[in-house]
């Protein structure tokens, strides 16, 4: 259980941080810009990071959004990625 409630978390970091940056993941998910099997490989390294109190810190400061995900964020360089065209 304590590893469900661990993916849970990093589930909620992943969407948290890519909703910062303006990606929505479910909208990537149904357009196929992103996979199933992708989704799970960013949560995983999300989970694998071990930096989730820095990230919920660092959510916690941007008011109204970021341009761009810390450098250190384990997905932030797919989430990036996955940004509209500005």
């Amino acid at each position: 259980m304590e590893d469900q409630g661990r993916l849970s978390k990093h589930f909620w970091l992943t969407q948290g941080m890519a909703r910062t940056i303006g990606v929505n993941l479910n909208d990537a998910l149904r357009s196929g810009q992103l996979g199933r099997g992708e989704y799970s490989e960013l949560v995983a390294a999300c989970a694998h990071c071990g930096r989730a109190e820095e990230c919920m810190r660092w959510m916690g400061h941007q008011v109204t959004g970021a341009d761009r995900l810390p450098e250190w964020c384990a997905v932030g360089v797919r989430l990036e990625a996955l940004k509209e065209p500005a």
